[in-house]
């Protein structure tokens, strides 16, 4: 294809695409969270951890003007990462003693699950934006 063909990310929808994906990741992460804590049913992890997936990548795919390639999906799965990673270590900043304890990202067994959802719904923001 010649080069005037290719369609390109703008610099404007790539600080659009971050910026959605940002926000969405943060809404979306202390929701997760919130229902986590209340309901604790773990069935629901794999659910909302692909619903967490596909929504932050949706965010960054309409705002990114719908262009899909290498740098949509980074910011997606990175956006996505973040959803699952800010509220756990906000928590432990607020207890106002970083506890790992607090965090639910340990070696332990909800721990590991929690990565393996966190990288499932990666993945899914990813494979939108790709």
């Amino acid at each position: 294809m010649p080069r005037s063909a290719r369609v390109t990310l703008s610099g404007r929808r790539l600080l659009w695409a971050v910026t959605a994906g940002l926000w969405a990741g943060i809404a979306l992460g202390f929701a997760y969270y919130y229902i986590l804590g209340s309901i604790g049913f773990f069935f629901l992890f794999f659910f909302a951890a692909a619903g967490i997936g596909y929504l932050v990548g949706e965010a960054v795919s309409r705002a990114s003007g719908r262009y899909h390639g290498l740098k949509t999906a980074l910011v997606a799965a990175l956006s996505t990462v973040w959803a699952f990673l800010l509220p756990p270590v906000t928590a432990a900043f607020i207890s106002f003693g970083v506890s790992w304890d607090i965090v639910v990202f340990t070696l332990s067994t909800r721990g590991v699950i929690n990565w393996v959802v966190m990288a499932f719904a990666a993945y899914l923001a990813w494979s939108r934006n790709r």
